[in-house]
């Protein structure tokens, strides 16, 4: 069917006066949330934040800022709970993981430099990041499960290979810009006959080792060492692990150079030692899933209307998709035109 010309010429203004109608409602509103106002102030202290964590990614302004915005209607709905469960974080709370979070940095001007790359500023920090990180772990006990002894050491059976430890006393010939590789290996041998002949130990390493660590200890070093450290060189843990006790294993080269190593001890790490550490990785676990479930069945849950101009909040996906002025209402086939909804009533009061 062909629109009259001037049927057409009412449809445009229609929609151009439905545009200004929504913009004129909504005015400093991104979008409604339970009935709570997020502003565009909220949306613009996402911005940075979500531009930071694009990691190499290049986002259109469009999407960034509907990213923002789900960020700001999160936060929102995260106040409401806060506000139903009566937890919100009080100024002393904030104040002392500010405090510990600070002391995780070499310096002050470290911790600026590292909270202004992940977008925050000092104030955004306090009321975003870390009242919503004081609210998640207030959550997390709530919402989940108490670990169990039995849990705790299921993981233990299951993952004792990660447990396993040595202590040994070991002799480094190191290669580096002062020695060869080959003139190492070839001291490495030099002592290890001499060691076979029947030296001393200490007295070798003292003499001739370049771990400066351990050489003046004659080359054992007082503490176990974990196989599975990722900062223990993988080559020599391994080599210690599989040598026999007290018999000259070598020479290993790790990434310093060539070791002689002799294995004092092994031993699996007691459960009593590793437990503690095991409960909280595993209540780590238990309440990332119970929050994640949590805030999905919260935003689902929530009635959520979003500013025109960032687009529309499509349940379904949880995310906000381009701006349709023209939607089949539910129910409605594609050929029946449903009458055009010019406007949403937005609460003036500030949340």
């Amino acid at each position: 069917m062909k629109i009259p010309p001037k049927a057409f010429l009412c449809l445009a203004l229609l929609c151009v006066l439905a545009g200004t109608a929504c913009a004129q409602t909504f005015g400093n509103t991104a979008a409604v949330v339970n009935g709570s106002r997020v502003s565009q102030k909220q949306l613009q202290a996402e911005v940075p934040i979500i531009r930071a964590s694009q990691q190499g990614q290049s986002l259109s302004a469009e999407e960034v800022n509907r990213q923002a915005l789900i960020a700001a209607i999160e936060n929102e709905l995260f106040l409401e709970v806060a506000k139903q469960r009566n937890i919100i974080p009080t100024a002393a709370e904030i104040d002392k993981r500010l405090q510990d979070l600070r002391a995780q940095f070499q310096d002050e001007a470290t911790f600026q430099q590292q909270v202004k790359a992940a977008g925050y500023t000092l104030a955004t920090l306090r009321s975003d990041f870390l009242f919503n990180n004081l609210i998640t772990q207030s959550l997390q006990k709530q919402l989940a499960p108490p670990v169990t002894d039995e849990e705790v050491q299921q993981v233990y059976d299951v993952q004792k290979q990660q447990f396993r430890q040595v202590m040994v006393e070991h002799i480094l010939f190191q290669v580096g810009t002062t020695k060869t590789d080959a003139q190492a290996l070839q001291q490495a041998k030099a002592a290890l006959a001499e060691l076979k002949a029947g030296a001393n130990f200490a007295t070798v390493a003292k003499r001739v080792s370049d771990d400066t660590g351990s050489k003046a200890n004659g080359g054992k070093i007082d503490q176990w060492l974990t196989v599975s450290d990722p900062n223990l060189d993988q080559a020599f843990a391994n080599a210690a692990w599989a040598a026999p006790i007290g018999k000259l294993t070598g020479p290993v080269r790790s990434a310093f150079g060539y070791h002689i190593i002799v294995t004092l001890k092994k031993r699996f790490q007691p459960l009593s030692e590793v437990a503690t550490q095991i409960r909280a990785n595993l209540e780590t676990q238990v309440g990332t899933r119970a929050i994640t479930d949590f805030i999905t069945t919260l935003i689902k849950k929530a009635k959520i209307i979003v500013n025109p101009r960032y687009g529309d909040w499509d349940a379904a996906t949880q995310s906000i998709v381009a701006h349709q002025f023209f939607r089949p209402a539910p129910g409605l086939s594609p050929t029946e035109s449903p009458a055009p909804q010019l406007s949403v009533p937005v609460p003036t009061t500030s949340p």
